[in-house]
């Protein structure tokens, strides 16, 4: 004799027939980071830091940084030239309220630096040059004596977790330490690439310049890169055409490459930094999404969890990157 089993609706949906249970909770979707902006607009403290090289040069160096205190990534960031770090607080204020320890140097270039009597206030070429590498290796890689400064305001560095940030003079060599190669002033050529380096992010980089910076330097570019720019990011008889500031991000590899372009965005966001003046909204509006893009390009490069969150699009920008 054969038995013939006839599966029933429950035999077949066992799930959907068993008893509810009256209190399970119900599945809640996946947070979401946080906003960019709202990062942004946390609070940050600044202090000073006196360091001095070994032939007694004087190196001034500011740290931007989260008021509480707490163990966080490193940004080193290299100012324009002439210019000086207190001149970008509208821009480091809120990464470092972000949750980043930022340290800027005070380059032998700067308006503000402190000269002895009879320096020149313009110095060559060469000395700019040694001054600003050694300024920005400093920064990259941070001494015992400013490792204790930060530790005396709550503050540790997060191993291994470093972002190398800059403003025109100040992006080409934050470039440098992500593998660009450029022309050093007596025609040789060094690898300065900091492997602890995740990212780059570089706001007005220079075009490629004679004597200082060929267009397949940044072919070595091989650290994440993002470049910040706008249409009329213009020097007018120095960088003459805007798109001059993009070649770094052409030429460097494909994989890894971001680039926000602010329309009708000069090489100050209007003053906003580095050469302060009055800001419109609409300058305020896209440096504000600069910010956004630029936090989120460096969370993703030194933590595990998602980046924050950037605002929906905005008239007046443009946002690519190579795909993951």
């Amino acid at each position: 004799m054969s038995t013939r089993i006839i599966a029933g609706p429950c035999a077949l949906l066992i799930a959907a027939c068993a008893p509810l249970a009256l209190n399970a909770p119900l599945a809640q979707p996946p947070a979401q980071p946080p906003a960019c902006a709202d990062l942004l607009a946390g609070e940050a403290q600044a202090f000073e830091i006196e360091r001095m090289t070994e032939d007694g040069r004087s190196v001034p160096l500011t740290v931007f940084a989260p008021a509480a205190p707490g163990e966080y990534p490193l940004v080193a960031f290299s100012h324009g030239a002439f210019a000086a770090p207190g001149r970008y607080a509208a821009m480091l204020e809120p990464l470092a309220a972000a949750g980043f320890v930022v340290i800027a140097p005070m380059h032998v270039d700067s308006e503000d630096y402190p000269r002895a009597e009879g320096e020149p206030a313009r110095p060559a070429h060469a000395v700019t040059w040694a001054g600003r590498t050694a300024d920005m290796e400093r920064a990259l890689e941070p001494d015992a004596a400013i490792r204790a400064a930060l530790a005396e305001n709550g503050l540790a560095l997060e191993e291994g977790k470093v972002i190398a940030l800059g403003h025109s003079y100040g992006a080409l060599i934050a470039q440098l330490y992500g593998g660009a190669v450029a022309v050093e002033p007596d025609g040789s050529s060094v690898d300065r690439r900091n492997p602890q380096v995740d990212a780059v992010v570089a706001f007005s980089p220079p075009g490629p310049m004679p004597e200082l910076m060929a267009a397949e330097g940044w072919a070595s570019l091989s650290a994440p890169a993002l470049t910040i720019t706008g249409t009329a990011d213009v020097l007018p008889g120095f960088i003459d055409d805007w798109r001059a500031h993009v070649v770094a991000h052409e030429q460097a590899p494909e994989g890894a490459r971001a680039l926000w372009v602010g329309e009708g965005i000069d090489h100050y966001f209007g003053g906003s930094f580095g050469r302060p003046g009055e800001v419109d909204a609409k300058e305020a509006r896209l440096f504000a999404r600069a910010l956004e893009r630029a936090l989120s390009f460096m969370q993703a490069h030194v933590q595990d969890d998602e980046a924050c969150r950037v605002g929906d699009p905005l008239d007046g920008e443009t946002y690519q990157e190579d795909a993951a």
